[in-house]
């Protein structure tokens, strides 16, 4: 069992533990065991905290009685480094940070450790969370479990990958323009960007020890999810009704997510399908990505839903406002963030000098914010999004249903991004229109046998339905596959 326990969801891991098939060291150790063999290969976790995991979990065993209200007793699990771990580093990759330590938890960790989950390790990110490829100055790069010449995505690129590899059941991100649902897509698990005014970001920028005094920091952070990267699609939604509701910090959230059933029966659902270019920046979905979406629309059709494919692109506004959000923040934009008004002159200078302090990918978009632009006012701009949000919502109340791609391809290889750097709007757009978002694997590209993957989206509070959309293709497609690593090192090693 304890073999197979490295595919099983977090619920039944923690029903197995409740009683007493399995112990919680039996399952932390088998999978920190798991995470030792791949990490050296993918790089995935990058600050380990598997001695305290193992005595903690000890300590669970040695207890008489067990917790039967925590929902995740004895679970494993990671979480991105840019989310603050108390007393542990929190650098969001970037070397002006390096000596950072957290001095609380993220309001989303202490909720997921009071219910009963417990950390073996913190994991690998872009660069102050920025870019949709996993690589940065402190930690290096991680590699995607499935072909390691290519990219687990980003920029929770850490969490994915080691899910994917079985080294934990999920992993907690976080999804600012994607950052959750692309690289899991790359890696082949189901990732969730959820409903706004739910989740608190407190813990994690913006609203961190480095922003959250700024008076626009609050508005920033609504179009941000914390959120969970899973092997088994029926993990989401409980670690979401975990994590969400208020603090008192974040001054977004209203709402706390209520436990709900799949959904019986597809009957009653309209589903819209894209799968066209929704904007010029954007690569077009290829074949295999096309014949995913398809296929997921004939399963739900054989369920009883029925299908619109659409003609006209609601969708291309909402891309557009996704690059007006920085410029209302007056003093919170991205120069600032990065590294704290230094000279970007002299951050070039140090690059052709070989002695870099910012990844090549931050420099670019330094140097895209200094790009002449239009103030915005945060009242325009609310307004600008309200209208085009009426207008999607017409299609989506009130239970229905819109397909379309996570990214136009499968995984590219590393450093590929730099080519296509606009791809991440197919997951960017719904942070802006702070809708809920689930990116489900698919299918296997045959060129490089990596995962692809669509995304299904939902109107605003109804995460249960794209959920339920994803725990259904699971059951017809098998969702996610652990990768044989094996062959993908000799394979590597050949290349």
């Amino acid at each position: 069992m304890l073999n197979e326990c490295l595919n099983m969801s977090a619920l039944k891991l923690s029903n197995l533990i409740k009683t007493k098939q399995l112990s919680v060291y039996e399952v932390v150790s088998a999978h920190i065991e798991r995470s030792q063999y791949c990490n050296p290969y993918i790089n995935a976790i990058v600050c380990k905290h598997f001695e305290e995991a193992l005595l903690y979990a000890k300590k669970l065993d040695q207890c008489r009685k067990i917790d039967e209200q925590q929902i995740f007793y004895g679970v494993p699990f990671t979480v991105k480094e840019s989310i603050a771990v108390k007393d542990k580093r929190n650098t969001s990759g970037s070397l002006y940070r390096k000596n950072h330590i957290a001095n609380s938890h993220a309001t989303s960790v202490d909720r997921l450790l009071n219910a009963g989950a417990i950390i073996i390790g913190q994991t690998n990110l872009s660069e102050l969370a920025l870019w949709p490829e996993c690589n940065n100055l402190i930690y290096g790069r991680t590699n995607n479990p499935h072909n390691l010449h290519h990219t687990s995505g980003g920029s929770s690129g850490g969490d994915a990958a080691i899910v994917a590899c079985g080294g934990v059941p999920f992993g907690l991100g976080t999804d600012g323009g994607g950052s959750i649902r692309i690289p899991a897509a790359c890696c082949g698990v189901f990732g969730h960007k959820s409903s706004s005014k739910y989740i608190p970001m407190t813990g994690h920028l913006p609203l961190d020890n480095y922003w959250i005094n700024y008076k626009k920091s609050q508005f920033i952070a609504r179009f941000f999810s914390i959120g969970p990267i899973c092997r088994k699609a029926e993990d989401i939604f409980p670690i979401l009704s975990i994590i969400s509701g208020p603090d008192g910090k974040d001054k977004n959230i209203t709402n706390k997510f209520s436990y709900f059933r799949k959904l019986s029966s597809f009957d009653e659902i309209k589903i819209y399908c894209i799968d066209f270019n929704i904007h010029p920046l954007l690569k077009k979905a290829n074949k295999e990505v096309k014949t995913a979406l398809r296929t997921s629309v004939k399963l739900l059709e054989s369920a009883g839903a029925t299908t619109i494919y659409l003609g006209n692109n609601i969708l291309y506004q909402a891309c557009e406002l996704w690059f007006e959000i920085f410029q209302i923040t007056e003093e919170l934009n991205i120069h600032y963030l990065v590294n704290e008004n230094r000279s970007l002159l002299s951050e070039l200078f140090k690059l052709t000098l070989g002695k870099k302090q910012l990844m090549f990918s931050t420099i670019i978009m330094l140097i895209m914010e200094k790009f002449p632009k239009k103030k915005k006012m945060i009242i325009d701009f609310l307004y600008k999004k309200n209208k085009i949000s009426s207008q999607i919502n017409k299609y989506l109340s009130p239970q229905n249903v819109l397909l379309l791609p996570t990214l136009p391809t499968s995984s590219v290889k590393h450093h590929q991004t730099y080519f296509s750097p606009f791809n991440f709007l197919y997951c960017g757009l719904f942070n802006v229109l702070e809708l809920p978002a689930t990116s489900i694997p698919i299918s296997w590209s045959k060129t490089y046998n990596l995962p692809i993957s669509i995304q299904a989206i939902c109107a605003h509070g109804k995460d249960h339905i794209s959920i339920s959309v994803a725990c259904f293709l699971e059951k017809m497609l098998g969702g996610w596959k652990l990768p044989n690593l094996v062959k993908n090192i000799h394979n590597t090693t050949l290349g």
